[in-house]
């Protein structure tokens, strides 16, 4: 059996790892900016991926369309969630559930 063969799936896996991790930033850096706008405080720092698909992008081309849910606090004692949508790099959707504020 050639070596190329068992590679590919090898690179694939490499590139689709680099790829969320770098979309995952992305969508902590943009949840920060709206619970910054909003005044809310972003808990944990973090986003975690909930959900990956292969869709269109607006221009045609297949892409990875990933949703990273979030959780917040308005008033420093309620957790409430969020989450943002992402079409390849692109902000498709961000939504921030009903929360208590200070």
């Amino acid at each position: 059996m050639d070596l190329g063969w068992l590679l590919l799936p090898l690179a694939a896996g490499m590139w689709f790892w680099w790829d969320t991790s770098a979309a995952k930033e992305q969508a902590r850096q943009y949840a920060k900016q709206q619970c910054q706008l909003q005044q809310v405080q972003l808990l944990d720092d973090t986003v975690a991926l909930k959900k990956t698909l292969l869709r269109r992008s607006p221009t045609g081309h297949m892409t990875l369309q990933r949703k990273f849910h979030f959780e917040f606090s308005g008033d420093g004692e309620q957790r409430a969630q969020g989450y943002i949508e992402l079409i390849g790099r692109k902000i498709k959707k961000v939504h921030l559930d009903v929360h208590r504020i200070h």
